[in-house]
């Protein structure tokens, strides 16, 4: 009995301290987010901060500085970041769902698995940045830059890639389904494995384009052709 009733009072110290841990490390979690959110609203920077799984959404970060922050998984829903400097920073997993970065700098920034599906990416640059497995679908990536970037396994079905410039840029097993393609730059980029259905490559640069193992379902290129090749209806 004595035995029983000492492991009793063991355990629930242990919970308690447990506990306490716990609620330390979130409160310290918290008050790092908010001093950086403050810091952003005092000075409009916030270099190599921390600002992982923040709730940002719909938030006002429009022309700030955000060079090497680190926002995995953080929530940007809506968040306006027009203009903003995320150049290197850290946004894997991140909900960017109609977020607006018209004008972003995005170079080698890390957005592999994020969110940024109908978002506003009008001139923005994201030259080298890791976007795989990213969905873009229905996104507005018209003329922005785009060159060597890695967007293999990305979702870009029915985006707009009205003169872009996709240089070098890695698609492979991308999905550009129903994607728009209007003066698009893919010159040296990489296709492999590719679904472009019901797409029109007419006004499209191809040079040096790699195109193995690619899904064509009425399909137009350059030459006027429609082609049909790996495709279920066909």
């Amino acid at each position: 009995m004595k035995l029983t009733t000492k492991r009793f009072f063991i355990s629930v110290i242990l919970i308690l301290i447990f506990g306490l841990l716990t609620t330390t490390t979130i409160h310290k979690r918290y008050s790092l987010h908010a001093y950086s959110l403050a810091q952003i609203k005092a000075t409009g920077a916030c270099l190599a901060c921390s600002l992982a799984g923040s709730d940002l959404q719909h938030v006002d970060l429009s022309g700030t500085d955000l060079r090497g922050a680190n926002l995995k998984g953080a929530n940007l829903k809506a968040t306006n970041l027009e203009g903003a400097n995320l150049n290197g920073a850290i946004l894997i997993e991140a909900n960017l769902y109609r977020a607006n970065l018209y004008e972003a700098n995005l170079t080698n920034a890390v957005l592999s698995s994020a969110d940024l599906s109908k978002a506003y990416l009008v001139k923005s640059n994201l030259s080298g940045a890791n976007l795989t497995e990213a969905s873009l679908s229905r996104a507005d990536m018209s003329n922005s830059i785009l060159k060597g970037a890695n967007l293999s396994k990305a979702d870009l079905s029915y985006t707009n890639l009205h003169f872009t410039n996709l240089y070098r840029a890695d698609l492979t097993k991308a999905n550009l389904t129903g994607a728009k393609l209007l003066n698009t730059h893919l010159l040296e980029s990489i296709l492999d494995l590719t679904d472009l259905s019901g797409i029109d490559l007419s006004n499209v640069n191809l040079q040096g384009t790699r195109l193995n193992n690619v899904v064509y379902c009425q399909t137009q290129f350059p030459d006027g052709a429609i082609i049909n090749v790996g495709c279920p209806q066909f």
